[in-house]
């Protein structure tokens, strides 16, 4: 695929790492409408849309107007996302069922909703996380949702292969990207020192323009 005057939408475009994919996007010569619950974008974009990936009728205003400035939708990437920390018996069922239908069905939905549309040789491209590959204590919740994630989109891949459409899981390790530093409960472990927002955007463009189907941590390297 050529990022060159594709038609790119990012949900959660003003988190850390959503906001790298953009400029990758971006520098690479993609129109790119961005979404989040914030109001304002994260620069550079042609459009940003306020929204909350929970929400249905949100997502299908957000993918509505997203097609209606570009025209088509060539690749969409789900970088939104929150992490919680603390052993099962200890977090909330309200924070539980919070943080799954933002890390899960969301971006399941998401998924769901704009592969009918994409052109073909289009890309779905999902974060799920190195979560998914090694356990860490204290995670438990956010581990079923990008596990249950990650499963899905390895079905979806399958299901949508005939009419030309990918479907990306992308793992990455640790990124500094300042998310486990605003938990929706619990603290942090130390995590030690991660990779850069940029690092990782440019090796998610990179799998995108080549056709790769999923993208594992240690695809990534290490932090320098």
């Amino acid at each position: 695929m050529e990022a060159t005057n594709s038609a790119v939408l990012v949900f959660g475009g003003t988190g850390g790492l959503g906001r790298a994919i953009t400029a990758a996007a971006i520098s690479r010569g993609a129109q790119v409408v961005t979404s989040s619950r914030s109001d304002e974008g994260p620069g550079g974009e042609r459009l940003h849309i306020a929204g909350d990936i929970t929400s249905a009728s949100d997502r299908e205003r957000i993918v509505d107007a997203a097609l209606e400035e570009m025209g088509r939708l060539d690749v969409v990437m789900i970088a939104s996302g929150v992490v919680g920390f603390g052993p099962v018996d200890r977090v909330r069922s309200d924070a539980l069922q919070s943080m799954i239908d933002i890390d899960l069905v969301g971006p399941l939905a998401v998924c769901g909703l704009v592969a009918p549309m994409m052109s073909e040789g289009g890309a779905i491209g999902v974060i799920t996380g190195a979560v998914v590959d090694s356990t860490m204590l204290g995670t438990g919740v956010y581990t079923a949702a990008k596990a249950g994630l990650s499963a899905a989109v390895g079905v979806m891949a399958r299901d949508w292969r005939r009419q030309g459409v990918r479907c990306i899981d992308i793992r990455p390790p640790h990124t500094e990207t300042g998310l486990s530093d605003r938990p929706q409960f619990g603290a942090a472990p130390k995590l030690g020192g991660g990779l850069t927002p940029e690092a990782v955007a440019e090796r998610i463009w990179r799998a995108i323009e080549a056709g790769e189907s999923v993208l594992a941590p240690s695809d990534f390297g290490s932090a320098s």
